[in-house]
C-alpha cells in the first residue's frame, strides 16, 4: 500500500513539474495563464519572431525617413541589440574600437503571427488580467471564426511605416509557401496609431485563407512559411515553423 502510494505521488508530481513548466498554449487552459504565460505566449512563441534590420533612418539616411542633411542621429545602443563589432552601449553609428567606418544601428521589430488561436488567446487573456473585458467575453471572442491570415509587425521605433499609406504597405508585402515558393499577397493592410495619432504602433498584413478557386494558400504539407515586407528601403523578413506552431487542437494558423 505504501509503495502503491508513493508511487502515485510521484506520479502526480512529475505530472505537476510538466504542467508548470511546460509550454502554456500546451501545458493548461489559456483561462490559467498569467501574465508571466501571456508574455512567453506574445513574445517568444512559435508564433512571435523577434528579428533584427538594419536602421538607415538612425543614421540619417533621409531615403529611409532619417534626419535631414544626412547627419548622424544619436540613438543611442541599437534597440534590442547592438551595432556591429560594438559592446552593449556603444553608440549606433559610431566608430568602433580601431577607428573604422561608422557601423549601421540596428533595429528590432517583433513579427507576430496574430490570427492563431493560441495568440487570440493570450491577446484576450491578457486584457481579462488587466479588467479591460469580462472573462466570458474573451472566451466568445475566441470562439469566432477567423477567414485569413494576420501578420503584425510592432517595434518601438516604426519610423520607417510613418511616410508610406496602407495601399503602398500592402503591394511591399507577401507571404512565401516555401515548399513550392508560391508568394500569398496580402488582401488589406491596416495601420494602428497611438492615442495621440503621433506615431503607428502596428502595422497589421491581412492576407486570404484560400485562392479564389476556394484552394487552401498554405497547405497542410507546409512546413515553413516567410513573410516579407519592404517599406522605405528597409527589409523585415521572418520565417515560421508551422511544425512548432500547434497547440492542443493541432496546428494553429
Amino acid at each position: 500500500m505504501r509503495k502503491a502510494l508513493l508511487s502515485g505521488s510521484i506520479t502526480l508530481l512529475l505530472a505537476a513539474i510538466v504542467w508548470a513548466g511546460g509550454d502554456p498554449w500546451k501545458s493548461k487552459p489559456y483561462q490559467q495563464w498569467d501574465a508571466k504565460d501571456v508574455r512567453k505566449v506574445l513574445d517568444s512563441s512559435p508564433w512571435a519572431r523577434s528579428i533584427q534590420t538594419e536602421a538607415p533612418w538612425l543614421n540619417g539616411d533621409a531615403a529611409a525617413g532619417g534626419t535631414d542633411g544626412g547627419t548622424t542621429s544619436q540613438p543611442g545602443p541599437a534597440r534590442g541589440g547592438q551595432s556591429p563589432r560594438t559592446g552593449p552601449g556603444g553608440a549606433a553609428g559610431g566608430a568602433d574600437a580601431g577607428g573604422g567606418p561608422p557601423q549601421t544601428a540596428l533595429a528590432t521589430f517583433l513579427v507576430r503571427w496574430a490570427s492563431a488561436r493560441t495568440m487570440r488567446e493570450a491577446v484576450l487573456r491578457n486584457a481579462v488580467l488587466a479588467g479591460q473585458i469580462k472573462e466570458d467575453a474573451a472566451e466568445q471572442q475566441v470562439a469566432q471564426p477567423v477567414d485569413s491570415y494576420e501578420i503584425v509587425v510592432a517595434g518601438p521605433d516604426m519610423k520607417p511605416f510613418q511616410s508610406v499609406d496602407e495601399k503602398i504597405l500592402q503591394n511591399a508585402a507577401f507571404l512565401m509557401d516555401r515548399k513550392t515558393k508560391q508568394k500569398i499577397a496580402p488582401t488589406s493592410v491596416k495601420i494602428q496609431n497611438s492615442e495621440d495619432g503621433k506615431k503607428i504602433v502596428s502595422v497589421a498584413f491581412i492576407f486570404p485563407k484560400k485562392s479564389d478557386t476556394g484552394i487552401s494558400t498554405i497547405g497542410a504539407d507546409v512546413k515553413t512559411v516567410d513573410f516579407l515586407s519592404v517599406v522605405t528601403n528597409v527589409k523585415i523578413e521572418a520565417s515560421f515553423d508551422t511544425t512548432k506552431m500547434t497547440d492542443t487542437l493541432g496546428r494553429d494558423l
